[in-house]
C-alpha cells in the first residue's frame, strides 16, 4: 500500500467518526435547534473528509475522475452555514435568522456549485509526491473569503457568550471553541494561506485531519462534559509534579551535601536513606501544594469518600439543630469553595419553610425560591437535585405550556437571586427540606463528581437534619410542659393552701358547732330522763312515749356532734390521746352489755365469745377504742335483719398484736362499698335504706382512732346478702 492509499483511508476513518458524531447529534436533537445544526456541520465536516480521502485512494493521473474528486472538496464549504446557524441558535440570537440562512446558504451553494462545474476555482490537479496539488482559478479567492467571514462570525458570537457566561455552559463554549479554533485555524492555514501564497493546494487535504480534534472536543463538550473534571485532574497532577520535583531536588540536594563532606557518607548508605526521608516528606509536601492551591487559586482537591466519611462521624456527634445545620453549611463552603449557601427546613404541619442557617444569600431571596409548591413538587416528582445551568434544557423538553411557564419563573428567580443548586433532602421520598448553593468562587461549574458527593451529603444530612429537627421539637416541647406543669402546680400550691385554709375554718366552725351543740343537747337528755324517771311527778301515758323517741333521737344528736367534734379534732391536730393499760375483753363486754337489748329487740342474736385464756392488758386510750368496738358492732346490729353478730377476741402470736373480729350475717357489701368504706359521709346502699338517720362518720373516726394506736382496721363480705366481717388489730405494748 503506497502513502496516496494511506492518506486517503486516514482521511476515510476521520469522515466515518464525523458521521458518527453527526448520527449521535441528530438522535438528540429533538426540539434542539442548535444541536440539529450542529449535526448538519458535523455531516458536511464528513463529507468534505471523504472528498478529501477520496482524492488520494482514487488518485490516477490525468483522469477526469481525480479532477472531479478534488473539486467535490469545495462542496465542503456546505457546513460553514450550519456551523453559523450553531452558534445563532446557542447564544440565542435568532432574529432575522431566516433571512441570514438564506443568504448563508445561497452563498455556500453557488460556490460549490461552480467550484465544481467549472475551472473558475481549480484549473487542474496534479501530483506533488506525496502530496496532491491542485491549481486555483481566479475565483478561488472569493471561497477563501468566504470561508473566512464565516469562521469569523461563529467565532465571534462563541467569545462573546464565552466572556459573559457562567457554569457548565462557560465549560462548554470553551471545549466547543477550542475544536473550532483548531480547526479553522488548520483551515485557514491549508485552504487560505498557503493557496494565496503558492499558487496551488498542495496540502489542502490535511484540513479534515483535523476535524478529528473539533470532533472529539464537541462531543465532550456538548454531551460528556460531566464524565470528568478536567481542571480537578490537571491540577492534582500538577499538585503531584512538583511535589516529586521538590522531593527529587531534596535527594539531589542531600547528595550534593554529602558529596562536599570532609568524608562523605557511603552511596550505600546514604541511597537508601534519601529514598525512605523522601518516602516520609511526599505526602506531607503533596498536602502543603494542595492547600496552597486551595487558598489561592481556590482548587477543591477533595477526595468523595473521606468527606463523606468525616461528615458521617461529625453528623451523629450532634443533635442540637443550629450546629448540625452549621457543620453541613461549613463542610460545603470548605469543600467546594462556595459563595453562599442556605438551609431551609419545612414545618411538618402546614409545609411552609423555614431559613435554619443562612450565608451569603438575602433572607427573602433565600426563602423566595419555595414561597409557592412548585420547586417542591418538582423535586419530588423528579428525586433528584436541580441545576440552574440545566434548566434552560428543561424549559425546552418540557411539553406542558403550564409547567414551562412556571419552569421559567423559577429560572428568573433563580438567576435574580444568584442560586445555583437546588439540593432537596428527602426522607421517604418526601422533601423535608432544601440546601440552596451559589456559585462556586473559582466560577467552575458542578462536575458529575461535585453533584454524586451533594447527592450523598444530602442523603446523610437529611436524616440527621431530620432527627435534629425531632429532637429540636420534644425538647421544645418538653420545656414548654415543664412550664405549663410548673404553672399548674403554682395554681394547685395556692389552691390547696386556699383549701386549707378553707377546711381550718370548716374544723374550726364544726368544733365551735359541736361545742355549742353539746351544752343544750346534754340538758334536754338530762330533763328528758328526769321526766321519764318521774322527778316531775307521775306522767301520762300517751305522753310516755314520744318523750322516749324524743330522748333516742337526742341520743343521736348527742353521737353526731361528738363524732363532728372528733373529726374536727383529729384533722387539726388537736385529738389528745390518754393512754393507759387497759383489757379489752372487759371494754367488749361493757358494749355488749349496753347493746344486747338493742339486738333483742330487734330479734337477732348477739354473741360475744371470749378468749380461752385470758389475754394482756394493751396501752391504749380506753374510750377511744370502746368508741370503735361501740361503732363496729352497732353498725352490725342496725343492719343485720336475720341472724345475729358474732364477736370474737384472738391473740396474733407472729404479729404481737390482739385481733378483734365482729362477724354478722346482715346485708353484706359489695366491691366498691367495701372499697369506700372506711371514708368519711360513705355509706353503702344497704345503710342509706335501713338506717336513714346515719351521715357515715361512724366508721371513719374508728379508723382514725385505730390508726393513733398504729393498728388497722378492714372489712370483708362475699357480696350482697352474705354478712360482712370486720377486723381491727390493736399492738400489744
Amino acid at each position: 500500500m503506497n502513502i496516496l492509499n494511506l492518506q486517503g483511508i486516514l482521511l476515510f476513518f476521520c469522515a466515518f467518526l464525523n458521521l458518527l458524531l453527526a448520527f449521535f447529534l441528530w438522535k438528540r436533537s429533538k426540539r434542539r435547534k442548535d444541536i440539529f445544526w450542529l449535526s448538519i456541520t458535523a455531516l458536511f465536516s464528513g463529507l468534505y473528509a471523504i472528498f478529501c480521502g477520496g482524492v488520494y485512494f482514487f488518485w490516477q493521473p490525468e483522469s477526469i475522475a481525480s479532477v472531479l474528486w478534488y473539486r467535490s472538496t469545495w462542496l465542503g464549504v456546505l457546513m460553514l452555514p450550519p456551523f453559523v446557524l450553531f452558534t445563532y441558535y446557542f447564544v440565542g440570537k435568532i432574529k432575522r435568522i431566516k433571512l441570514k440562512a438564506l443568504f448563508l446558504y445561497l452563498g455556500a451553494v453557488l460556490i460549490g456549485y461552480f467550484a465544481f462545474t467549472t475551472n473558475l476555482f481549480l484549473k487542474s490537479v496534479h501530483l506533488k509526491y506525496p502530496h496532491i496539488s491542485g491549481i486555483a482559478g481566479p475565483l478561488d479567492v472569493v471561497g477563501r473569503f468566504y470561508i473566512l467571514i464565516c469562521l469569523i462570525i461563529g467565532l465571534t458570537l462563541l467569545l462573546r457568550e464565552y466572556s459573559k457566561s457562567k457554569g457548565y455552559k462557560k465549560l462548554q463554549i470553551k471545549y466547543f471553541i477550542t475544536g473550532v479554533i483548531i480547526y479553522a485555524l488548520a483551515g485557514i492555514v491549508f485552504t487560505v494561506i498557503m493557496p494565496l501564497f503558492t499558487g496551488e493546494s498542495a496540502y489542502y487535504g490535511y484540513t479534515a485531519y483535523f476535524s478529528l480534534i473539533w470532533m472529539m472536543l464537541t462531543t465532550y463538550a456538548i454531551l460528556k462534559y460531566r464524565l470528568m473534571d478536567i481542571r480537578f485532574i490537571i491540577g492534582r497532577g500538577i499538585i503531584y509534579l512538583f511535589s516529586f520535583a521538590v522531593v527529587i531536588i531534596l535527594g539531589f540536594l542531600l547528595i550534593f551535601l554529602n558529596q562536599r563532606l570532609f568524608r562523605p557518607v557511603s552511596f550505600n548508605f546514604i541511597g537508601p536513606l534519601i529514598i525512605v526521608i523522601s518516602i516520609l516528606l511526599f505526602q506531607s509536601i503533596f498536602r502543603s501544594f494542595e492547600k496552597i492551591a486551595s487558598k489561592y487559586f481556590y482548587y477543591t482537591f477533595y477526595s468523595y469518600q473521606p468527606v463523606l466519611n468525616d461528615l458521617s462521624r461529625r453528623l451523629t456527634q450532634f443533635l442540637d439543630l443550629d450546629k448540625l445545620s452549621s457543620l453541613i453549611v461549613n463542610t460545603l463552603l470548605n469543600t467546594m469553595k462556595l459563595d453562599r449557601t442556605v438551609v431551609l427546613l419545612r414545618e411538618s404541619g402546614n409545609g411552609d419553610y423555614q431559613i435554619q442557617k443562612n450565608i451569603g444569600f438575602r433572607e427573602e431571596n433565600g426563602i423566595s425560591l419555595v414561597k409557592d409548591n412548585f420547586l417542591t413538587q418538582y423535586l419530588e416528582k423528579t428525586q433528584k437535585p436541580l441545576l440552574y445551568e440545566e434548566l434552560s434544557l428543561i424549559i425546552r423538553d418540557t411539553i406542558s405550556k403550564k409547567e414551562r411557564r412556571k419552569l421559567e419563573k423559577l429560572r428568573e428567580n433563580m438567576k435574580r437571586i444568584e442560586a445555583v443548586l437546588c439540593l432537596p433532602l428527602f426522607t421517604e421520598e418526601k422533601i423535608v427540606g432544601m440546601i440552596v448553593l451559589g456559585n462556586k468562587v473559582s466560577g467552575d461549574p458542578y462536575s458529575k463528581q461535585d453533584i454524586e458527593l451533594l447527592t450523598s451529603l444530602a442523603n446523610q444530612a437529611s436524616i440527621a437534619l431530620q432527627n435534629a429537627k425531632l429532637y429540636s421539637e420534644v425538647k421544645s416541647f418538653n420545656k414548654k410542659l415543664e412550664k405549663e406543669v410548673e404553672e399548674r402546680t403554682k395554681e394547685l400550691r395556692e389552691a390547696y393552701e386556699e383549701l386549707k385554709k378553707l377546711d381550718k375554718a370548716k374544723s374550726e366552725f364544726v368544733s365551735i358547732a359541736s361545742h355549742q351543740l353539746r351544752t343544750p343537747l346534754t340538758a334536754v337528755k338530762g330533763y328528758i330522763s328526769m321526766i321519764l324517771e318521774g322527778t316531775y311527778g307521775k306522767m301520762p301515758e300517751k305522753v310516755k312515749k314520744p318523750l322516749e323517741n324524743i330522748y333516742l333521737y337526742n341520743e343521736r344528736l348527742i353521737k353526731l356532734v361528738n363524732d363532728l367534734l372528733n373529726i374536727s379534732r383529729i384533722e387539726a391536730g388537736r385529738m389528745e390521746m390518754k393512754l393507759k393499760r387497759s383489757s379489752i375483753e372487759e371494754i367488749i363486754s361493757s358494749v355488749v352489755e349496753e347493746l344486747k337489748n338493742e339486738a333483742k329487740n330487734k330479734g337477732i342474736y348477739l354473741k360475744w365469745e371470749k378468749a380461752k385464756k385470758p389475754l394482756p392488758k394493751i396501752l391504749i386510750d380506753k374510750d377511744k377504742i370502746r368508741q370503735v368496738i361501740m361503732n363496729i358492732i352497732d353498725n352490725a346490729i342496725r343492719y343485720t335483719e336475720k341472724g345475729g353478730v358474732t364477736i370474737n377476741l384472738k391473740s396474733q402470736i407472729s404479729s404481737q398484736s390482739i385481733r378483734i373480729i365482729v362477724k354478722d350475717t346482715g346485708m353484706g357489701l359489695t366491691k366498691y362499698e367495701l372499697s369506700k368504706m372506711f371514708e368519711s359521709f360513705s355509706r353503702g346502699t344497704a345503710g342509706t335504706r335501713l338506717y336513714t338517720e346515719g351521715v357515715g362518720l361512724g366508721l371513719y373516726v374508728a379508723k382514725k382512732f385505730v390508726w393513733m394506736h398504729d393498728g388497722e382496721i378492714r372489712a370483708e363480705s362475699k357480696g350482697k346478702g352474705k354478712g360482712s366481717t370486720f377486723y381491727i388489730e390493736l399492738p400489744i405494748k
